[in-house]
């Protein structure tokens, strides 16, 4: 209950400290409960306003790490990817690096039985003037007075002899060469000396590097043809024959039937009836 006016004016002069009561139906006890009310009311609003901008941030941000960790593992995987390519293609590398020097160290002639084999046309078997030969025969080399098994090759340019410990030397300012070649039965080397007619450049198909081969002239006959021919010097220890014919052995005045072997007539020696010299 609040005192009157007077009685409060006396209280205020007086030197007692002054006492406001509150009781149950005051007007100031309403006023009181009705600003608490609406504190709480704005504070529980702003709260409420709050937390659904926080969640949607947390919300974001999630999403966000974990768009990223799947960019990670994408990366990881194509990286890893590109590094099994490289390795499977430095493998294939290093497998043809090793073919090709494994067909440098050993060149080899194509066996015979897979030379493809064609039959002789009617036409070719009776060309006038010019003799018959199959892809292997045997001919007489007057310098060495020897006959060795040789390899009829269309493809070759020039043809080719064996020869063993192949040096190089002048004579007279001229350019010679000494080299051996092996004995087909007794294996012993023959020696001989040649004058040089020019070095012929050679690229084998299992080397990218040109080789230089002197080149000679030596007397050839094949059946009953005889005639003065050049001839390039190489190792041909790894290859079957001894004796390439090349086309300029064969050139107007040979056929070759690669079905046939040993076809042309037996070598006779030079100056014997049957035995002939091209034109």
């Amino acid at each position: 209950m609040i005192p009157a006016p007077e009685s409060l004016g006396e209280n205020m002069s007086s030197s007692s400290p002054m006492r406001i009561s509150i009781g149950p139906n005051s007007p100031l006890l309403g006023k009181l409960a009705g600003i608490l009310l609406f504190s709480f009311l704005c504070g529980c609003v702003g709260l409420d306003d709050d937390q659904p901008s926080h969640q949607a941030l947390s919300l974001e941000i999630r999403t966000e790490m974990a768009r990223c960790i799947d960019a990670q593992r994408s990366a990881e995987e194509q990286f890893a990817a590109q590094a099994q390519q490289l390795s499977d293609q430095g493998q294939q590398l290093s497998d043809i690096t090793a073919k090709l020097d494994a067909l440098k160290a050993s060149p080899q002639e194509i066996p015979e039985s897979e030379v493809p084999v064609a039959p002789v046309c009617a036409a070719v078997a009776s060309t006038p003037g010019k003799m018959l030969v199959g892809r292997r025969e045997s001919v007489w080399l007057e310098d060495f007075q020897l006959s060795l098994p040789a390899r009829v090759d269309t493809g070759a340019e020039t043809a080719s002899l064996d020869a063993r410990n192949i040096e190089l030397f002048e004579r007279d300012s001229d350019d010679w060469v000494r080299f051996d070649i092996v004995h087909p039965e007794s294996g012993e080397a023959i020696s001989l000396e040649r004058a040089v007619v020019r070095k012929a450049r050679i690229v084998q198909a299992s080397s990218e590097q040109a080789e230089r081969r002197p080149v000679i002239r030596l007397g050839i006959v094949v059946g009953s043809v005889r005639q003065q021919a050049e001839f390039t010097l190489s190792n041909r220890s790894h290859l079957d024959y001894q004796v390439l014919i090349g086309r300029n052995i064969l050139s107007d005045v040979m056929i070759v039937d690669v079905s046939q072997t040993n076809i042309a007539p037996p070598v006779g020696v030079p100056g014997s009836p049957g035995v002939s010299e091209p034109p």
